[in-house]
C-alpha cells in the first residue's frame, strides 16, 4: 500500500485550456491502482466536511495502516466484523520487530493515544460507508451505555439531557494526555538557534499567543495592521478563509473559524519589520499571487507558502542541534498551562486559545498545578508584553 498526499492547489494552461489541480490524499495498492473507497472517503472530508488538510492526511495514514492489516490477514474491508476490530486493535499495539510473535512485558510501539485515533479513523471511515453503501458497520454494536461522568464545569443543556452517555468499546484508556511544556531555558535555547528571522518569528508568535500552527500559517499580510505603540496589546484580526473553501481547497483554514488574536506590540513590530525586511524583497522577486505573511526562502521554493512539514523539519534539526526536541504545537501548550498557572478565567482562556469547548481547556488547569516549571514562566511572558 502506498499513500500520496498533494497539499498543492494551483492551475496550469494545456493548448490554452485551465486545468484546476486540487489537492488531495490518495492510497494506492501494490499495483499502483487506487484504493476507491478511500479516496471516496478521504475526499468528502476533505471538500465536504472540510477538514483541515493535515487532518485528512493523518486519516490517510491511518488508513494505510488499516489497509496494511487487511492485506496481511487477507480480509476485505466490507466483511469486517466486531472481531476483526478486536484483532486490529491487537496487532497495532504489538511491537515492531515482529508482529506474529508473542511478547510479554514489552511496551507497545504506539501510545493508547495513538491507537485510540487510529481506530477513532477506522470508525468514521465505516460510518460514511454505512451511510453511504449500506456497508455493514462493524462498530455499530461497539458501544455500552453508562452514566454521564460529573464535571465541574457544566453545559448549558445539562438539564435537558437523561445523564447518560455511550462509550466505546474500543477505546483503549491513555495515561498521558500528551502535553509538553517547555521550560524558560529550553525556549531561549531554542529561540536562540533560529537562524532566520521568519522562524524566531513564528516560534514567538505560537509561544506568545497561542496560536495554532495551522493558524500561524495562514496568516494574510491584509491581517497585520499598523502598530498602535500606545497599546501594549494589538488584536489581529483572522479569517476563515472562504475565498479558499470556494476555490476548492482546504490547505489553510482556521480549526475553530473566525476569531480575532490578542498580540504583545512589541511582536507585532517584529512582525512589521519581517514584512519589510523579508517578505516584501521576496514578493518584488517573484511576483507572488498569494498574501500569506510565512513563506519560503529556499531557493527552489522561494515566495511559497511555508509548509506544515517544512516547520516541522525546521523543529526537528534544532532539537538535532540543541537536544531539545519538540513540535510547534509545544510552544502553544506552554502558553496555554502559563496562563493558567496564573489563574487566568477559564472562559477568557477557551477564548483566547480559540476552543469551541471548555472542556478542551480545562486540561490546562490540571496540568498547571503539576507543572513547577510553569512558576518561572510568568514573569517570562509578563516581561514580553503578555497580559497574564
Amino acid at each position: 500500500m502506498y499513500l500520496r498526499v498533494n497539499e498543492q492547489h494551483y492551475s496550469m494552461s494545456l493548448n490554452d485550456d485551465s486545468i484546476i489541480v486540487n489537492n488531495y490524499v490518495c492510497l494506492f495498492d501494490d499495483d499502483y491502482k487506487i484504493v476507491d473507497e478511500v479516496f471516496v472517503y478521504l475526499q468528502s472530508r476533505l471538500l465536504i466536511k472540510r477538514l483541515a488538510f493535515n487532518t485528512v492526511a493523518s486519516k490517510g495514514h491511518d488508513l494505510k495502516i488499516y489497509y496494511d492489516f487487511l492485506k496481511k490477514y487477507k480480509l476485505v474491508y466490507a466483511t469486517i466484523t466486531y472481531k476483526h476490530i478486536n484483532d486490529f486493535i491487537a496487532w497495532l499495539m504489538l511491537p515492531q520487530s515482529n508482529a506474529d510473535m508473542m511478547h510479554l512485558n514489552i511496551t507497545s510501539k504506539r501510545s493508547a493515544k495513538t491507537v485510540n485515533r487510529i481506530v477513532s479513523t477506522i470508525k468514521d471511515f465505516y460510518k460514511f460507508h454505512e451511510a453511504m453503501y449500506n456497508i455493514e458497520n462493524p462498530f455499530k454494536y461497539a458501544s455500552q451505555t453508562i452514566k454521564r461522568p460529573t464535571h465541574k464545569h457544566k453545559s448549558f443543556y445539562e438539564h435537558t439531557q437523561n445523564g447518560l452517555i455511550q462509550k466505546s468499546s474500543f477505546k483503549i484508556k491513555e495515561f498521558d494526555k500528551g502535553i509538553r511544556v517547555l521550560s524558560k531555558e529550553q525556549i531561549e535555547t531554542v529561540l536562540e538557534s533560529t537562524t532566520l528571522q521568519r522562524d524566531r518569528l513564528l516560534f514567538e508568535l505560537l509561544l506568545f499567543t497561542g496560536i495554532r500552527i495551522g493558524e500561524a500559517l495562514s496568516l494574510e499580510i491584509d491581517a497585520i495592521g499598523v502598530v498602535k505603540v500606545k497599546l501594549e496589546v494589538q488584536e489581529l484580526k483572522m479569517t476563515s478563509n472562504e475565498d479558499d473553501y470556494r476555490e476548492g481547497s482546504s490547505r489553510r483554514q482556521q480549526k475553530t473559524g473566525i476569531r480575532d488574536l490578542f498580540i504583545p506590540s512589541q511582536l507585532m513590530q517584529k512582525l512589521n519589520d519581517y514584512y519589510e525586511d523579508t517578505w516584501l524583497p521576496i514578493y518584488e522577486q517573484k511576483e507572488m499571487t498569494h498574501n500569506y505573511l510565512f513563506i519560503s526562502e529556499f531557493h527552489r521554493t522561494l515566495g511559497k507558502p511555508l509548509s506544515y512539514q517544512a516547520v516541522w523539519e525546521r523543529c526537528r534539526q534544532i532539537g538535532k542541534n540543541t537536544n531539545i526536541y519538540f513540535s510547534p504545537h509545544d510552544f502553544r501548550h506552554t502558553f496555554a498551562t502559563t496562563l493558567a498557572r496564573n489563574k487566568v478565567g477559564i472562559e477568557r482562556l477557551r477564548k483566547l486559545l480559540g476552543h469551541s469547548h471548555i472542556s478542551s481547556t480545562s486540561i490546562y488547569i490540571e496540568i498547571a498545578n503539576k507543572e513547577d516549571i510553569v512558576k518561572e514562566l510568568i514573569p517570562f511572558y509578563q516581561t514580553y508584553g503578555v497580559d497574564v
